[in-house]
């Protein structure tokens, strides 16, 4: 392994779990969790494959992955990516992906397959993504209760009836009613048993400003559960209700805030539903609200979503596209697609590869109101008749344009290689390609020379970074410091005792872990010493017992990924005590006799006669 593999470890194959005061889970358990969460299930939920040979294919979710890199391999059960270099079981991927540690992904593994696991006592501020999943739903119940039979919902009723919401929408999507009074949900909480610091962690209320307490922080909206691409709800949308007091001085709409399950930028609404018809369609429409994906939905028209208050991102696009969505067609509004809106789009279909088209609304209409006043047949033509970015702005420039002659060409030419500029490039041989292919479009829509383009493209994208510089001030300049790679014996003492953990006895008779160097190597090797010593009885274990039972004493999951590569290359050995016993003379050369030839060098530093100097080399070269 290299130095940078060493020091930048994906998270690992994992197996095992420590609850309740470092009493293991036992190892069947773990084994029921891994057997009932098949990984080719469990990663195509996020993670559109398709079969080639044994194994599946996919985009990369850890990486911005342009070519299918990432293999699921349903026989051994694992996953790696051949570019990033992340791989692992598919305990490892929940943990990757969903930012959690061992135990946690273990939860969330469990709670799947319907397992019940006994968890481990924790304050309410350190429970994991799947508790703060738990009252996420929870919350969400309680709202759609509170929406579907409680009196003082009545008002919100009427106005989702006046969209033309109806009832079987309602319930697919969960929507619910937060009551106008300040503490409704604090006091469900304290009722339910639930701590008011998990609340405001994951954005449910808010401390108050004066005195103490809690209060509410959707109030007399109606709500919009978002969920993820597994239909988990992790945050929240509130529409005020148009008759409420505080219509007038709060904002229409409001989000939840950011939280360890929600980040505003990553998620689109209805991505869990529309992740199918989208499949089947060929491609995703993206609209700007929460109203307009309903009521596409209600009119079956399902491959419909929309962001949370930003503008599609390149993010975004990446997950659209790891979910097997080939094409995405965003959707404006007439007077917005003039705007800002195309701009953003025409930088995110320069810099990603992506089929990423835009649809213009008729003017004064947005999806919803397109729907209810000339239906569903109006909306698909909208989307049947998207063209993509770049020609979207192009007839954007050349219609503003048309008759101002040679002058109005250049703004024309400046308007499109403006945006341009400013988009990240494409890595690689497709990111060339494309971009030959969006300068040779410009050239022929705009009557221009192509070398022309090119160089007034490259002085634009040197002005872009000269403005980037100014603003951001000048770079460091110092190259980031990377930490040693273990010593040679150091690894391959790691890779022989993972490998057979009956040697682990005779290292730790012979080799101090304080002679071993490098922290991560170190940290592994006194883990296996700690079991030896506990009495775990090391020498009838197999290596992957063994591997399981140091797991479970790991804080940092990278460790686990370096143990199990090490003991790949130690099992590959076959005369394993011999390799030790080399291994164990290596450490007694270079921590035995280093220190006594370093003593004899700095005698030799101080020695003026010629007969004493000659001593100390005869000592030094028999110490050698």
């Amino acid at each position: 392994m290299d130095r940078a593999a060493w020091v930048s470890l994906p998270l690992s194959l994992l197996s095992f779990l420590s609850c309740n005061a470092g009493k293991p889970l036992a190892d069947d358990r773990v084994a029921l969790i891994k057997q009932a969460n098949d990984i080719v299930d469990v990663v195509g939920a996020y993670v559109a494959l398709r079969p080639v040979g044994q194994k599946f294919k996919g985009l990369c979710p850890f990486h911005d992955d342009h070519r299918p890199s990432f293999d699921v391999d349903p026989r051994y059960q694992s996953f790696r990516c051949w570019s990033c270099g992340k791989h692992g079981d598919v305990i490892s991927f929940i943990q990757e992906h969903e930012r959690v540690d061992f135990r946690e992904a273990l939860e969330l593994l469990a709670r799947r397959a319907g397992i019940t696991l006994e968890k481990k006592t924790a304050s309410p501020q350190n429970r994991g993504r799947a508790f703060m999943l738990d009252v996420m739903r929870w919350a969400a119940d309680l709202y759609h209760r509170c929406l579907l039979e409680a009196p003082l919902a009545n008002g919100a009723r009427r106005y989702l009836g006046e969209r033309g919401l109806l009832g079987d929408t309602v319930r697919r999507f969960g929507l619910g009613f937060a009551p106008g009074n300040g503490d409704w949900l604090v006091q469900h909480a304290a009722n339910a048993g639930i701590a008011d610091e998990l609340l405001v962690t994951i954005g449910l209320i808010a401390a108050r400003k004066e005195g103490t307490g809690h209060y509410d922080f959707f109030r007399d909206r109606v709500m919009f559960p978002i969920r993820d691409g597994r239909g988990q709800t992790i945050a929240f949308g509130g529409r005020i209700l148009p008759t409420s007091p505080a219509a007038a001085t709060t904002g229409k709409y409001i989000n939840s805030k950011e939280t360890p399950l929600f980040t505003k930028s990553d998620h689109l609404y209805g991505l869990d539903q529309a992740r199918l018809p989208a499949a089947k369609a060929g491609f995703i429409a993206v609209v700007e609200g929460y109203m307009d994906v309903l009521m596409a939905h209600q009119a079956g028209i399902a491959q419909v979503v929309a962001p949370l208050g930003t503008a599609v991102n390149a993010r975004h696009v990446q997950n659209l596209r790891r979910v097997g969505v080939p094409r995405v067609v965003l959707v404006f509004d007439a007077d917005a697609g003039g705007q800002t809106g195309v701009d953003r789009a025409l930088e995110v279909f320069v810099s990603q590869d992506v089929e990423l088209a835009v649809a213009a609304l008729p003017e004064g209409l947005d999806p919803c109101d397109l729907l209810v006043q000339q239906g569903t047949e109006a909306f698909r033509a909208v989307l049947a008749g998207a063209v993509d970015a770049l020609e979207f702005k192009l007839n954007q420039v050349a219609a503003r344009e048309a008759a101002s002659g040679i002058e109005g060409r250049r703004r024309a030419a400046d308007a499109v290689l403006g945006v341009i500029a400013l988009a990240p490039e494409m890595a690689g041989s497709a990111g060339a390609i494309k971009q030959q292919l969006i300068v040779t479009r410009i050239t022929q829509r705009l009557a221009l020379k192509e070398e022309s383009v090119w160089a007034r493209l490259k002085e634009l994208r040197l002005q872009a970074r000269s403005r980037e510089r100014k603003s951001t001030g000048p770079a460091s300049s110092a190259p980031a410091a990377v930490p040693n790679p273990p010593a040679p014996e150091e690894k391959e003492l790691l890779q022989v005792l993972l490998a057979e953990p009956a040697l682990v006895r005779v290292s730790a008779a012979e080799i101090h872990p304080g002679q071993i160097q490098h922290p991560a190597t170190r940290e592994l090797i006194q883990g296996l010493y700690d079991l030896q010593a506990e009495g775990a009885g090391l020498a009838h274990v197999p290596a992957e017992r063994a591997f399981e039972m140091l797991r479970a004493r790991l804080e940092d999951s990278r460790l686990a990924t370096l143990a199990l590569e090490m003991r790949a290359i130690g099992l590959q050995q076959p005369d394993r005590q011999t390799w030790l016993q080399r291994i164990v003379e290596e450490f007694q050369r270079k921590h035995r006799t280093e220190p006594a030839r370093q003593e004899i060098k700095n005698q030799l530093r101080g020695v003026a006669n010629d007969s004493a100097a000659l001593e100390l080399l005869r000592r030094l070269q028999t110490a050698t």
